[in-house]
């Protein structure tokens, strides 16, 4: 290991500092806001706070999770462990202007509490808010793209998890590392220029620094979507802006959108639709999910650098974070118009 991989791992290991506690207590751990959180050494009934960490404690310990938020749809059903397709909806406690139901969240008999994500101060104030009223520990964990092999090394140290957390991690750190060999070779002013399409007639982006567009930007590709944002960062163009913005790419978010685009798209720009099941590459919800489309993205929008192999790259991630393997004719059915 080389002096900077080991200030690397160091590194990793202090974000997730632990302070163990006298025998027979639960351990105090350090969660990504510097909260301290006392949790049991291997919990076995873990809620997530919302969609993000149900695809997170999902990955990392699936006989674990109470339940999903919001439940699995039948189609996505097919790529997920038996074991865990039916389990039921759970309440999503980050839901806005909804206060939650602590009495609700206390009678399902938690050992743990994870929220995944944003860790911005609302989010703080929520998680002191149901742990003292639930009694329960409450864990915020970042979810920002470049933090998740940090992210992940935490988790499975809060899950008591590790081992599997630290094969997430390195295919995390793997992804993030390709993409950006991939997207150094490219010149600066000639990156791709991406639209990311959404809704029936595919004219609804949002604009940089969004959710929704944050992977096309860690992909280095330039958002051209230009406008006074709404809620999220969203705008609704015109076929007219979007043919003024010349992109080189529309990167539709769901069928509608790509149906549209196939149609509508300025001349010369390549249409991608984005693979959704189980949940959709570019991030809905935002979770471990936009792994598989850093990956995507870096063979598709980029020219230079040897090509990924589609299928078997989606299978094996498949395999790796959620545990089935699809078939061919379930990959084929997948990947139709993601190029």
């Amino acid at each position: 290991m080389t002096s900077l991989s080991r200030r690397s791992t160091l590194g990793l290991l202090c974000s997730a500092a632990v302070i163990r506690s006298v025998r027979g207590e639960p351990r105090v751990l350090i969660d990504s806001v510097g909260r301290h959180v006392a949790a049991p050494e291997r919990p076995g009934r873990v809620l997530s706070a919302g969609p993000p960490a149900s695809i997170l404690i999902y990955a990392l310990a699936p006989e674990a999770l109470l339940g999903w938020v919001p439940a699995p749809s039948a189609e996505a059903k097919a790529f997920l462990l038996p074991a865990a397709r039916d389990l039921p909806a759970s309440p999503r406690l980050t839901s806005r202007g909804e206060a939650p139901d602590i009495a609700a969240i206390a009678a399902l008999k938690p050992d743990l509490i994870v929220d995944f994500g944003s860790i911005a101060s609302n989010y703080v104030t929520l998680a002191e808010k149901v742990q003292g009223g639930a009694h329960v520990p409450y864990a915020l964990i970042d979810g920002r793209l470049d933090k998740l092999p940090a992210s992940l090394r935490l988790a499975g140290d809060l899950l008591g998890r590790r081992e599997r957390a630290e094969a997430l991690a390195r295919y995390a750190e793997q992804s993030l590392a390709h993409l950006d060999s991939v997207v150094s070779k490219a010149p600066v002013d000639r990156r791709p220029r991406v639209f990311v399409a959404r809704g029936p007639d595919g004219l609804q982006s949002a604009v940089k620094g969004s959710t929704l567009t944050e992977v096309v930007e860690r992909a280095g590709a330039v958002n051209v979507a230009e406008g006074t944002p709404g809620r999220g960062g969203a705008i609704d163009a015109t076929v007219a802006q979007l043919v003024a913005w010349k992109p080189d790419f529309v990167v539709a978010l769901d069928k509608g959108a790509h149906d549209a685009m196939r149609k509508t798209a300025p001349a010369g720009a390549r249409v991608l639709g984005t693979p959704t099941l189980p949940w959709n590459w570019l991030g809905e919800p935002p979770s471990l999910n936009r792994l598989m489309g850093l990956r995507w993205l870096a063979s598709a929008l980029y020219p230079v650098g040897p090509k990924t192999e589609l299928r078997a790259e989606a299978r094996e991630f498949h395999r790796l974070f959620y545990g089935v393997a699809p078939s061919d004719a379930e990959l084929a059915a997948l990947l139709e118009g993601a190029g």
